[in-house]
């Protein structure tokens, strides 16, 4: 057989396990997955909040299978670029709010990952951290826990950030909406109904 043809048959069978390992096989976890460009196409809803109509835009997120989910944010709040997959980060006057997936370890439940990983991890990493509430609620039947903190994150601009937990079937999504301390009495009807309009689409 010339060399030249068992060259490429060997190069052609490379190839083919190395596809089957990054698709199907061990390899395929270290795959980075790609956005899905029906995520960033929001769709606008008008909605009456604390006496405000507020127009929201209600965003599905369909990135990462078993782990579809809706939410709105306000309209005029800033989308952020090169968002993670899964994810949505916006920016408004004196705040910040987002969206995201997390993996929680198969041998823990997602309140000991709060309390033992997450909350640890935050006041190593946020400036001033101090907690100021703690607990478990409910998101559309959706087991959830909800930190609230302070922090002194911009200089003397003391924040308060909310960061609710809510388990899934896969992953779990946290919702963080961040603003200035003065202004939370202000946000927080708004930050309730985002908190509201979130919704698994996998059940």
């Amino acid at each position: 057989m010339n060399k030249k043809v068992i060259a490429v048959f060997i190069l052609t069978l490379v190839a083919l396990v190395a596809l089957w390992a990054y698709s199907f096989g061990p390899l395929s976890e270290t795959r980075v997955p790609e956005a899905n460009p029906a995520s960033l196409q929001p769709m606008p809803e008008q909605t009456v909040v604390a006496q405000n109509l507020i127009t929201f835009n209600i965003y599905h997120n369909k990135d990462l299978k078993e782990n579809f989910y809706t939410i709105k944010f306000s309209q005029t709040w800033q989308l952020q670029a090169k968002n993670p997959v899964g994810s949505y980060h916006f920016t408004f006057p004196n705040g910040r709010g987002s969206a995201e997936l997390i993996d929680v370890p198969d041998n823990s439940t997602l309140e000991l990952f709060v309390l033992s990983q997450q909350e640890p991890r935050l006041k190593k990493s946020v400036s001033g951290y101090r907690r100021v509430n703690y607990q478990k609620l409910s998101v559309n039947g959706n087991e959830a826990y909800q930190l609230m903190y302070h922090s002194n994150m911009r200089g003397d601009d003391f924040e308060t950030t909310i960061r609710t937990y809510i388990a899934g079937q896969d992953q779990a999504s946290v919702i963080t909406l961040t603003v200035k301390q003065n202004d939370f009495a202000k946000f927080q009807p708004i930050f309730l109904s985002i908190l509201n309009s979130f919704q698994w689409e996998n059940k």
